[in-house]
């Protein structure tokens, strides 16, 4: 008996779970363009922000600012003059 109703429990909160992980992945996906949109406003706001930054990282900030945060992620991704994927690591070291 208690191997059915740990069963049953179990089910229930699988069910519960993937309920909520759907509901955060649609909020998530509906929120994608507005997070994008804000990214955009933020850096156009600090007009003074790439000031300290190598020339690096100000290409970086220009690409998230003209482009977006997806185009500015694939951006660091990407050796910009082999157009090599870089490893975590490597953009770590490029862009701090």
């Amino acid at each position: 008996m208690e191997a059915v109703v740990d069963s049953a429990v179990d089910s229930v909160v699988d069910s519960a779970v993937d309920s909520v992980v759907d509901s955060a992945v649609d909020s998530a996906v509906d929120s994608a363009a507005s997070a994008d949109d804000f990214c955009k406003k933020f850096v156009k706001s600090y007009n003074g922000l790439s000031a300290g930054m190598d020339e690096t990282n100000k290409k970086a900030l220009d690409v998230m600012k003209n482009k977006g945060m997806d185009a500015a992620i694939k951006h660091m991704f990407t050796d910009q003059e082999s157009g090599r994927q870089l490893s975590y690591s490597e953009m770590r070291m490029r862009y701090g």
